[in-house]
């Protein structure tokens, strides 16, 4: 595991995933990652993973907004509301956040019997259980997904830096036209570098014909 905003040089963490070696517990191991970087590192792509109180849900009520709001109530030991905030993380007009089942009277009051539920703040401030999702990730990651105006974020090209102004102005740089009929050494070198560190390393050993046939080649590459 590589940390956000790491200083020194690090060849990063290494961690068991288990006995049982299963997909889930690997993803919750990396959500544990994910939610456990300090505030200062947090990576700024990564949403707040730690749950909002009641009170913070109360404000969202009433509340014109341009986006949907959408607040997985889970157990304390669930992750499918952090994994239903990342899910939802590369789409735009939803904000996803978890909320504990820890106060039971406004669970009652909203009307949530059981955990973990969907709970659906629209953008004209109107809010309500979402009824008949079966409380997993995909069914609740799939409806918000799938409500209208909710859609994929545009990726937007790499924005370089602008180019220190000069007082004369650049010339235009003309792109050479490509030689067919020259060898580049680059074009060697790339190569020779995937012959010997790919397809090299798809046989576990070579003997025989291919160890001679490997011997040959090596000796006319030196010799070239």
């Amino acid at each position: 595991y590589f940390k956000a905003f790491t200083k020194q040089f690090t060849t990063g963490e290494n961690y068991q995933a288990g006995a049982d070696r299963e997909l889930q517990t690997l993803r919750q191991m990396m959500i544990d990652f994910l939610q456990n970087h300090s505030q200062e590192v947090r990576p700024p792509a990564c949403p707040p993973l730690e749950p909002v109180w009641s009170s913070d849900i109360s404000s969202l009520f009433d509340k014109n907004s341009h986006h949907y709001t959408a607040i997985v109530f889970e157990s304390n030991s669930s992750y499918v509301g952090r994994e239903v905030i990342l899910d939802l993380i590369q789409y735009e007009n939803i904000l996803v956040r978890r909320a504990l089942n820890s106060d039971k009277a406004f669970l009652e009051k909203l009307g949530v019997s059981s955990v973990p539920s969907c709970y659906l703040v629209q953008p004209n401030g109107s809010h309500g259980l979402i009824n008949n999702l079966k409380p997993l990730r995909s069914f609740f990651s799939s409806y918000l997904k799938s409500l209208p105006g909710v859609r994929k974020k545009l990726l937007l090209p790499l924005q370089l830096p602008a180019p220190e102004s000069k007082e004369e102005s650049p010339e235009t740089k003309v792109w050479k036209e490509f030689d067919k009929s020259r060898l580049y050494m680059a074009d060697l070198e790339s190569g020779l570098h995937f012959l010997l560190r790919v397809e090299l390393a798809t046989h576990k050993t070579l003997e025989g014909a291919e160890l001679k046939t490997f011997k040959d080649f090596v000796t006319i590459s030196a010799k070239v």
